[in-house]
């Protein structure tokens, strides 16, 4: 995956990489998607990333703890 600045746009294969983490939290948590509990989760990803964790294994690992 590409390294982008800190505090930058994101890259449309970022934004991907993110709603496919989101999307597989999202199903494992039994969450819809919607609500606090999902704004709370994409908030983790958001924040994750732009601490530089860009690798979907590495993404994953940190949501799974």
């Amino acid at each position: 995956m590409t390294q982008h600045i800190q505090g930058s746009a994101f890259e449309p294969q970022d934004l991907a990489c993110m709603q496919r983490l989101f999307s597989a939290a999202c199903a494992a948590r039994g969450v819809d998607g919607k609500g606090e509990a999902a704004n709370q989760l994409a908030a983790r990803i958001f924040k994750l990333y732009q601490q530089g964790l860009r690798e979907e294994k590495d993404l994953g690992s940190h949501l799974q703890a």
